[in-house]
């Protein structure tokens, strides 16, 4: 009796201990998915300001 109590003990603890090193992994999977899945579009660059219109004769007084 004691030994199948410690079977089944044993066969439920290795179950556990396999569903969590699963979940770890799926885990550390999802995390390495998420940082190296390119789902934005890139941006394009911020359009450049034209330059103003300077003039020279306000300028030189």
């Amino acid at each position: 009796m004691l030994k199948r109590l410690a079977l089944i003990g044993g066969a439920v603890a290795g179950v556990v201990f396999l569903r969590k090193k699963a979940k770890q992994q799926q885990a550390e999977q999802d995390l390495w998915t998420q940082a190296t899945d390119d789902v934005h579009a890139p941006v394009p660059p911020a359009p450049t300001p034209a330059p103003a219109a300077t003039d020279e004769d306000s300028s030189s007084s």
